[in-house]
């Protein structure tokens, strides 16, 4: 296959796609995901997406609320994906770059480290193969975890402080937590 030159491209309409690598666990997948994602693609042509294994992402990080099943599918439905590669490895590895045909993956600007404080993406980055976008601020999977946890609680004393007699009028179930405070 013979090269062409940027300019012979234009002219014939033909624009060879970089392929980018983006990886992650994508739990919980949201809104900050998939921006990150948006901002991947528009650094190349092609996205190909590696999404972690239960196994790596309890190892490295805690249980998935998501199964890898339920995980990979998530991905797949962003629409700036074009690719997506189960199991992939922790660590992005250049063999990894290379096996898919991507001139350099592209993660947030926030560190990712391994169980032991590792860097994940080291290896690439001391190749040049590295790039990053803008972390969408406020929205992480951690953030989110914290607020369903904040609004759980404070749901649940405020919406549920009602008195026994008003509980039974509209046929809520007793429990101590929902009277605790009326005992």
């Amino acid at each position: 296959m013979a090269c062409t030159s940027l300019m012979e491209e234009k002219q014939s309409g033909k624009r060879q796609q970089t392929n980018v690598w983006c990886d992650g666990c994508y739990d919980m997948c949201h809104f900050g995901h998939a921006n990150s994602l948006r901002q991947a693609k528009a650094m190349g042509g092609y996205l190909i997406v590696g999404v972690h294994s239960d196994v790596e992402v309890t190892l490295h990080k805690g249980p998935p609320v998501f199964t890898e099943q339920e995980r990979y599918k998530m991905v797949r439905a962003i629409k700036w994906v074009d690719e997506v590669v189960e199991d992939a490895p922790y660590v992005t590895t250049l063999e990894t770059l290379d096996k898919y045909n991507c001139e350099f993956v592209v993660h947030g600007d926030d560190i990712t480290m391994t169980a032991d404080g590792t860097d994940t993406y080291h290896i690439v980055k001391s190749a040049g193969r590295y790039k990053e976008c803008k972390r969408t601020q406020g929205v992480s999977t951690t953030d989110l975890v914290g607020r369903m946890l904040l609004m759980t609680k404070s749901h649940h004393q405020s919406s549920l402080n009602f008195s026994k007699e008003e509980a039974g009028e509209i046929g809520v179930v007793r429990s101590d937590y929902l009277f605790r405070k009326h005992l």
